[in-house]
């Protein structure tokens, strides 16, 4: 079974993403920040990290940053909901980071589900 790791600051996002991809058959952690998602990481060796950009403390660009330094190939879905407040769009600078796919907040369970299965190589178990 694929274990993902889902590093946001939103507690709902968090238990959202969580519940829905334990439904589907995955293995989910989380953590509510950038430093206590690397520990996890180190810890746990996911198959895949989502990671939100906008966080205090350690944020979701040098998230992506660490992983890819220490885990080159683990793929990193990168979400952000910090353009519909008018500040600087990040996705862009996460995926020339090296995110595997980015996508705005609110994303779609479909939509993650889809890029998810599509970076671990199979669909995961339908329950």
């Amino acid at each position: 079974m694929a274990h993902i790791l889902i590093i946001d600051d939103d507690g709902s996002i968090q238990l959202l993403f969580k519940q829905f991809l334990k439904d589907k058959g995955y293995s989910v952690s989380s953590a509510s920040d950038g430093h206590k998602g690397i520990a996890l990481m180190k810890q746990q060796k996911p198959d895949l990290i989502i990671t939100d950009i906008l966080m205090p403390e350690m944020d979701g660009l040098e998230v992506i940053c660490e992983i890819k330094n220490t885990h080159p190939g683990l793929p990193v879905i990168a979400i952000s909901g910090g353009m519909r407040s008018g500040r600087i769009n990040f996705l862009p600078h996460a995926k020339t980071f090296g995110a595997s796919r980015v996508f705005e907040k609110p994303v779609s369970l479909a939509t993650l589900l889809a890029a998810v299965q599509e970076l671990l190589g199979t669909p995961a178990e339908n329950k």
